[in-house]
């Protein structure tokens, strides 16, 4: 199979924008750009934790991380669904970078909602489906605990044999000793 491209159609509230979106073979969005600008402008996907000086000046990025919100996927191209910690559920597209949220809506934040933002960091911190709908690997991870668990156990290992040693002193200790 072969990437396809297609026109998409979004409508904001004062305007209408094209863009062109290439798929992959699998149904995840490659590039997003503006239809009519160069291929080479493509619109990258929102990036927190690259400047964290700046981030941490940042309200919706501190909101974004410390806030409770429930993240999912709702179809493969990037559309996920956010649920606030107020309740309220919004939809957040992480290719053409929008949210249906009032202040995403009225304000139009530079770097996104605070919804925008945390489905950014959930894609990215692999709890929750890349936008091409692909479980994130857990093989690493898999990898990663194991390894702990053998060096744990290693560690349980020396620490009874330095327990029996010590338990033996002792009971050398008290055989000796005078009251």
């Amino acid at each position: 199979m072969t990437e396809r491209t297609d026109d998409v159609e979004t409508r904001n509230k004062d305007e209408t924008e094209h863009e062109e979106r290439v798929y992959s073979p699998d149904g995840g969005v490659v590039a997003s750009t503006p239809a009519a600008s160069p291929p080479t402008e493509a619109i990258q996907q929102p990036t927190i934790g690259e400047d964290p000086s700046q981030e941490e000046l940042e309200p919706r990025t501190k909101r974004a991380r410390t806030e409770e919100m429930d993240v999912s996927l709702l179809q493969k191209g990037g559309i996920y669904e956010v649920q606030s910690e107020s309740g309220n559920i919004y939809e957040v597209d992480i290719a053409s970078k929008t949210c249906t949220c009032p202040d995403f809506k009225k304000r139009n934040p530079s770097g996104g909602c605070k919804h925008l933002r945390r489905a950014d960091l959930e894609v990215r911190s692999g709890n929750v489906p890349r936008p091409d709908g692909r479980l994130p690997e857990t093989t690493d991870v898999v990898e990663q605990l194991s390894a702990e668990v053998r060096k744990l156990e290693q560690e349980i290992e020396e620490r009874v044999k330095e327990r029996q040693k010590l338990q033996t002193t002792v009971g050398v200790i008290e055989e000796f000793s005078i009251e």
